[in-house]
């Protein structure tokens, strides 16, 4: 799956492997492989989580923001 997929369809894909691997019908070279792309999917998924907690609570300490605080 090519690194430019939006955050759903990486953590779809995630769910999918997750399926695949729980199933148990895999050969192991198959399921080591898998297994490895849903590390890297799952870190991606996170770090993009990350960055968008960062943006939300950047903005939330704006000048002028206070918590609790209505629009």
């Amino acid at each position: 799956m090519a690194k430019t997929a939006s955050f759903e369809k990486r953590l779809e894909r995630v769910k999918e492997i997750v399926a695949l691997l729980e199933g148990g019908d895999l050969p192991l070279e198959q399921g080591v492989k898998l297994f490895q792309e849903g590390v890297r999917l799952s870190r991606e998924c996170a770090t993009e989580l990350e960055q968008a907690r960062v943006i939300v609570e950047s903005a939330g300490q704006e000048p002028g923001a206070q918590a609790g605080e209505d629009a």
